[in-house]
Protein backbone atom coordinates (compact mmCIF):
# COMPACT_ATOMS: atom_id res chain seq x y z
CA UNK A 1 0.00 0.00 0.00
CA UNK A 2 1.54 3.38 -0.47
CA UNK A 3 0.37 6.01 2.51
CA UNK A 4 -2.02 8.89 1.93
CA UNK A 5 -0.78 12.23 1.06
CA UNK A 6 -2.75 15.56 2.44
CA UNK A 7 -3.58 16.95 -0.96
CA UNK A 8 -2.02 14.46 -3.21
CA UNK A 9 -5.07 14.56 -5.98
CA UNK A 10 -6.03 17.90 -4.97
CA UNK A 11 -5.24 19.27 -8.56
CA UNK A 12 -7.48 16.70 -9.96
CA UNK A 13 -10.42 18.28 -11.75
CA UNK A 14 -12.57 15.18 -11.53
CA UNK A 15 -13.37 13.04 -9.20
CA UNK A 16 -14.75 9.55 -10.48
CA UNK A 17 -16.74 7.52 -7.31
CA UNK A 18 -17.36 4.14 -7.94
CA UNK A 19 -20.82 3.20 -6.04
CA UNK A 20 -20.60 -0.36 -4.23
CA UNK A 21 -18.59 -0.68 -1.28
CA UNK A 22 -17.58 2.95 -1.61
CA UNK A 23 -20.29 5.63 -1.36
CA UNK A 24 -23.06 3.20 -0.33
CA UNK A 25 -22.92 -0.12 1.52
CA UNK A 26 -25.05 -2.22 -0.50
CA UNK A 27 -23.48 -5.61 0.99
CA UNK A 28 -26.27 -6.83 2.62
CA UNK A 29 -29.12 -6.54 -0.20
CA UNK A 30 -26.25 -8.18 -2.58
CA UNK A 31 -25.61 -11.06 -0.37
CA UNK A 32 -29.17 -11.69 -0.17
CA UNK A 33 -29.89 -11.65 -3.74
CA UNK A 34 -27.02 -13.95 -4.50
CA UNK A 35 -28.21 -16.19 -1.51
CA UNK A 36 -31.60 -16.16 -3.70
CA UNK A 37 -30.02 -16.48 -6.85
CA UNK A 38 -27.69 -19.78 -5.91
CA UNK A 39 -31.18 -21.51 -4.13
CA UNK A 40 -33.04 -21.04 -7.49
CA UNK A 41 -30.66 -22.08 -9.22
CA UNK A 42 -29.36 -25.59 -7.54
CA UNK A 43 -26.29 -24.24 -7.30
CA UNK A 44 -23.99 -24.71 -3.66
CA UNK A 45 -23.94 -21.47 -2.19
CA UNK A 46 -20.03 -20.73 -1.34
CA UNK A 47 -18.54 -19.93 1.74
CA UNK A 48 -19.25 -16.34 3.06
CA UNK A 49 -16.02 -14.87 2.56
CA UNK A 50 -16.24 -15.86 -1.11
CA UNK A 51 -19.57 -14.55 -1.86
CA UNK A 52 -17.97 -11.26 -0.16
CA UNK A 53 -15.52 -10.74 -3.10
CA UNK A 54 -18.51 -11.07 -5.42
CA UNK A 55 -19.32 -7.23 -4.39
CA UNK A 56 -17.93 -5.18 -7.01
CA UNK A 57 -16.43 -6.76 -10.22
CA UNK A 58 -19.02 -8.13 -12.95
CA UNK A 59 -20.83 -11.08 -11.41
CA UNK A 60 -20.24 -13.30 -14.64
CA UNK A 61 -16.78 -12.81 -14.35
CA UNK A 62 -16.45 -13.83 -10.68
CA UNK A 63 -18.85 -16.58 -11.12
CA UNK A 64 -16.93 -17.97 -13.95
CA UNK A 65 -14.10 -17.46 -12.38
CA UNK A 66 -13.98 -18.10 -8.64
CA UNK A 67 -16.59 -20.83 -9.57
CA UNK A 68 -15.36 -22.29 -12.65
CA UNK A 69 -19.21 -21.78 -13.76
CA UNK A 70 -19.78 -21.69 -17.55
CA UNK A 71 -21.30 -18.70 -19.04
CA UNK A 72 -24.73 -20.35 -19.65
CA UNK A 73 -25.06 -21.41 -16.32
CA UNK A 74 -23.78 -17.81 -15.03
CA UNK A 75 -26.54 -16.15 -17.24
CA UNK A 76 -28.94 -18.26 -15.33
CA UNK A 77 -27.99 -17.22 -11.91
CA UNK A 78 -27.25 -13.58 -12.83
CA UNK A 79 -30.67 -13.60 -14.12
CA UNK A 80 -31.78 -15.01 -10.91
CA UNK A 81 -30.15 -12.22 -8.93
CA UNK A 82 -30.97 -9.33 -10.07
CA UNK A 83 -34.47 -10.21 -10.27
CA UNK A 84 -34.60 -10.67 -6.55
CA UNK A 85 -32.11 -7.39 -6.24
CA UNK A 86 -33.66 -5.19 -8.08
CA UNK A 87 -37.20 -5.62 -6.35
CA UNK A 88 -35.68 -6.38 -2.56
CA UNK A 89 -32.31 -5.24 -2.15
CA UNK A 90 -31.43 -2.40 -4.76
CA UNK A 91 -32.86 0.93 -2.49
CA UNK A 92 -31.97 -0.68 0.67
CA UNK A 93 -27.82 0.30 0.03
CA UNK A 94 -27.57 3.50 2.36
CA UNK A 95 -24.33 6.05 2.45
CA UNK A 96 -21.78 5.35 3.84
CA UNK A 97 -21.13 8.03 7.37
CA UNK A 98 -19.72 11.21 5.37
CA UNK A 99 -19.88 10.03 2.09
CA UNK A 100 -22.63 12.42 1.16
CA UNK A 101 -20.54 15.53 3.19
CA UNK A 102 -17.51 15.05 1.14
CA UNK A 103 -19.25 14.80 -2.18
CA UNK A 104 -20.58 18.08 -1.28
CA UNK A 105 -17.37 19.51 -0.57
CA UNK A 106 -16.00 18.35 -3.28
CA UNK A 107 -18.73 20.07 -5.71
CA UNK A 108 -18.39 22.98 -3.43
CA UNK A 109 -14.92 23.29 -4.18
CA UNK A 110 -15.77 23.89 -8.16
CA UNK A 111 -14.67 20.45 -8.38
CA UNK A 112 -16.47 17.51 -11.23
CA UNK A 113 -17.44 14.35 -9.01
CA UNK A 114 -19.28 11.84 -11.20
CA UNK A 115 -20.22 8.14 -10.59
CA UNK A 116 -18.29 5.11 -12.13
CA UNK A 117 -20.15 2.15 -11.05
CA UNK A 118 -20.43 -1.68 -12.35
CA UNK A 119 -24.35 -1.60 -11.64
CA UNK A 120 -26.47 -1.04 -14.21
CA UNK A 121 -27.01 2.90 -15.08
CA UNK A 122 -30.85 2.85 -14.34
CA UNK A 123 -30.00 1.06 -11.41
CA UNK A 124 -27.67 3.20 -9.96
CA UNK A 125 -29.85 6.58 -10.69
CA UNK A 126 -32.73 4.68 -9.09
CA UNK A 127 -30.79 3.70 -5.94
CA UNK A 128 -28.71 7.29 -5.78
CA UNK A 129 -32.42 9.34 -6.07
CA UNK A 130 -33.73 7.11 -3.58
CA UNK A 131 -30.48 8.56 -1.29
CA UNK A 132 -31.61 12.14 -2.08
CA UNK A 133 -28.35 11.92 -4.05
CA UNK A 134 -29.50 11.79 -7.50
CA UNK A 135 -28.63 15.73 -8.12
CA UNK A 136 -25.17 15.42 -6.17
CA UNK A 137 -22.90 14.02 -9.28
CA UNK A 138 -22.33 15.44 -12.70
CA UNK A 139 -23.04 12.09 -14.33
CA UNK A 140 -24.23 8.87 -13.14
CA UNK A 141 -22.40 6.02 -15.22
CA UNK A 142 -22.94 2.48 -15.38
CA UNK A 143 -22.97 -0.53 -17.34
CA UNK A 144 -24.99 -0.64 -20.37
CA UNK A 145 -25.72 -4.09 -21.52
CA UNK A 146 -27.96 -3.09 -24.22
CA UNK A 147 -25.21 -0.34 -25.47
CA UNK A 148 -22.50 -3.50 -25.22
CA UNK A 149 -20.99 -1.25 -21.75
CA UNK A 150 -19.83 -3.69 -19.89
CA UNK A 151 -16.31 -3.68 -16.99
CA UNK A 152 -15.11 -0.68 -15.39
CA UNK A 153 -12.70 0.27 -18.39
CA UNK A 154 -15.32 0.85 -20.64
CA UNK A 155 -17.73 2.55 -17.83
CA UNK A 156 -14.75 5.00 -17.04
CA UNK A 157 -14.52 5.66 -20.97
CA UNK A 158 -18.10 6.14 -21.17
CA UNK A 159 -18.21 8.51 -18.13
CA UNK A 160 -15.37 10.38 -19.55
CA UNK A 161 -16.57 10.59 -22.68
CA UNK A 162 -19.95 12.02 -21.64
CA UNK A 163 -18.06 14.52 -19.60
CA UNK A 164 -15.47 15.69 -22.29
CA UNK A 165 -12.61 14.54 -20.32
CA UNK A 166 -9.96 13.53 -22.65
CA UNK A 167 -8.01 10.74 -21.23
CA UNK A 168 -4.96 8.59 -22.49
CA UNK A 169 -6.06 5.11 -23.31
CA UNK A 170 -2.81 2.66 -22.47
CA UNK A 171 -0.04 2.50 -24.52
CA UNK A 172 2.89 0.63 -25.09
CA UNK A 173 4.32 2.29 -22.77
CA UNK A 174 2.63 0.75 -19.98
CA UNK A 175 2.54 -2.96 -19.02
CA UNK A 176 -0.87 -4.24 -19.68
CA UNK A 177 -2.71 -5.61 -16.73
CA UNK A 178 -2.81 -9.53 -16.71
CA UNK A 179 -6.67 -10.28 -14.23
CA UNK A 180 -5.86 -13.88 -14.49
CA UNK A 181 -2.22 -13.33 -12.50
CA UNK A 182 -2.34 -12.85 -8.74
CA UNK A 183 0.30 -10.49 -9.19
CA UNK A 184 -1.86 -7.60 -10.22
CA UNK A 185 0.16 -4.96 -8.30
CA UNK A 186 1.36 -3.23 -11.05
CA UNK A 187 -1.53 -0.93 -11.75
CA UNK A 188 -0.50 2.80 -11.64
CA UNK A 189 0.30 4.60 -15.16
CA UNK A 190 3.49 5.51 -15.03
CA UNK A 191 2.29 9.45 -16.02
CA UNK A 192 0.88 9.96 -12.80
CA UNK A 193 4.04 8.59 -11.19
CA UNK A 194 6.34 11.22 -13.18
CA UNK A 195 4.19 14.26 -11.60
CA UNK A 196 1.93 14.94 -14.27
CA UNK A 197 -1.90 16.34 -13.18
CA UNK A 198 -4.11 13.65 -14.34
CA UNK A 199 -7.27 14.61 -15.74
CA UNK A 200 -9.36 12.56 -13.12
CA UNK A 201 -9.09 10.42 -10.28
CA UNK A 202 -11.04 7.10 -9.52
CA UNK A 203 -12.10 6.48 -6.02
CA UNK A 204 -13.11 2.43 -4.91
CA UNK A 205 -12.56 -0.32 -3.01
CA UNK A 206 -12.05 -3.18 -5.73
CA UNK A 207 -8.69 -3.79 -7.85
CA UNK A 208 -10.92 -3.81 -10.63
CA UNK A 209 -11.56 -0.07 -10.03
CA UNK A 210 -7.93 0.87 -10.09
CA UNK A 211 -7.30 -1.55 -13.24
CA UNK A 212 -10.09 0.52 -15.28
CA UNK A 213 -8.56 3.32 -14.22
CA UNK A 214 -4.95 2.70 -15.61
CA UNK A 215 -6.75 1.66 -18.76
CA UNK A 216 -7.39 5.36 -19.27
CA UNK A 217 -3.92 6.33 -17.47
CA UNK A 218 -5.75 7.28 -14.42
CA UNK A 219 -4.80 6.93 -11.07
CA UNK A 220 -6.52 5.86 -8.29
CA UNK A 221 -7.42 5.31 -4.15
CA UNK A 222 -8.72 2.76 -2.57
CA UNK A 223 -10.98 2.94 0.32
CA UNK A 224 -10.87 0.66 2.81
CA UNK A 225 -14.64 0.90 4.36
CA UNK A 226 -15.97 -1.52 1.36
CA UNK A 227 -15.39 -4.85 0.01
CA UNK A 228 -11.96 -5.30 -0.63
CA UNK A 229 -9.53 -8.47 0.39
CA UNK A 230 -6.47 -9.40 0.44
CA UNK A 231 -5.38 -8.52 -3.12
CA UNK A 232 -6.42 -5.19 -2.52
CA UNK A 233 -4.26 -4.87 0.56
CA UNK A 234 -1.10 -6.46 -1.08
CA UNK A 235 -1.82 -3.73 -3.84
CA UNK A 236 1.21 -0.89 -4.22
CA UNK A 237 -1.37 1.86 -4.64
CA UNK A 238 -2.74 5.49 -2.36
CA UNK A 239 -5.05 3.73 0.27
CA UNK A 240 -8.24 5.88 2.06
CA UNK A 241 -8.83 4.48 5.75
CA UNK A 242 -11.31 6.70 6.18
CA UNK A 243 -13.64 9.01 4.64
CA UNK A 244 -11.75 11.56 6.60
CA UNK A 245 -8.68 10.24 4.77
CA UNK A 246 -10.06 10.29 1.68
CA UNK A 247 -11.26 14.18 2.01
CA UNK A 248 -7.68 14.75 3.23
CA UNK A 249 -5.93 13.47 -0.20
CA UNK A 250 -8.71 15.18 -2.50
CA UNK A 251 -8.98 18.59 -0.79
CA UNK A 252 -6.61 21.33 -0.42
Amino acid sequence: MTAPAAGRFADVPVVLLDLDGTIVDSGPGILDALGHAFARCGEPLPPPAVLRTFIGPPLEDSFCGALGLSPERAEQLRIAYSAHYQEHGLLSAAPYPGMPELISALVADGRTVAVATNKPETSANRLLARQGLGDAFALIGGTDRAAGREGKAAVIGSVLERLGVTADRRTADHQPVDHRSPDRRSVVPRTVDGGDVAPAVMIGDRLHDAQGAAEHSLPAVLVDWGYGGEVERAADLPRAGTVEALSAMLRP
